[in-house]
């Protein structure tokens, strides 16, 4: 059994929320008041890593930009999920999959409604628009979920430094404005929460009812 003890904070979720709302928030800001051009520190940070250029930089980057994107983080989620159902853990694996396809969606709709450019210099071709950054955004789902399951110091340790090395390539390589990140990391990691904890709050009503919703209690399969 995953050891999945402890039901999220509802204070958890709530933050989660107001992130989201950030995040569309922000968006619709950069859209309409700053015509999709950089806000706040987003031109800084870019000029910051235009002038720094390493070869192990470079390396690094690279490969996260390799092993970041849609297609590895879906085989990732895949794998998961196949493990939690093989392992008859039902509701893990429906969590993250959900968190995943929600992300997915979120981020994908969200570039269309933004309609923000990407950096003029981008040192490899990227498609798309550029706000969120969908590489921050499934990286941050993934991670969060992961850490949810497993509830280990270490893990959430992982998942942070995953996801903010993640953000950071996405401006070395010059693809996406500070910003994107940012909204990026806090889309993922924000639905990730919702969904693990709507999927827990539906299984506590179902076994206890609408009154020990939120309890503190176990996560069964």
């Amino acid at each position: 059994m995953v050891p999945f003890g402890r039901e999220i904070h509802p204070r958890a979720v709530c933050a989660a929320f107001l992130a989201i709302l950030l995040v569309l928030t922000a968006g619709l800001a950069i859209r309409f008041a700053a015509a999709g051009g950089p806000v706040g520190p987003d031109q800084s940070w870019h000029d910051l890593m235009a002038s720094i250029r390493t070869p192990f930089a470079d390396s690094l980057a690279g490969t996260l930009n390799a092993v970041g994107g849609t297609l590895d983080v879906t085989a990732v989620v895949v794998v998961l999920v196949v493990i939690f159902f093989a392992r008859r853990e039902w509701r893990i694996g429906i969590s993250m999959v959900t968190s995943f396809l929600v992300s997915l969606i979120a981020f994908d709709s969200l570039k269309a409604i933004v309609g923000r450019a990407r950096p003029l210099d981008a040192i490899l071709a990227a498609g798309g628009d550029s706000f969120p950054s969908g590489h921050s955004a499934l990286a941050a789902a993934l991670a969060v979920g992961i850490a949810l399951v497993v509830r280990r110091v270490w893990v959430w340790v992982l998942a942070i430094v995953w996801g903010v090395l993640l953000a950071w390539s996405r401006t070395y390589l010059l693809v996406h404005w500070l910003s994107d990140t940012v909204a990026g990391l806090l889309l993922g990691a924000s639905i990730s929460i919702v969904i693990f904890w709507s999927v827990h709050r539906v299984r506590r009503r179902e076994v206890n009812g609408p009154a020990n919703a939120f309890e503190h209690a176990g996560y069964p399969g």
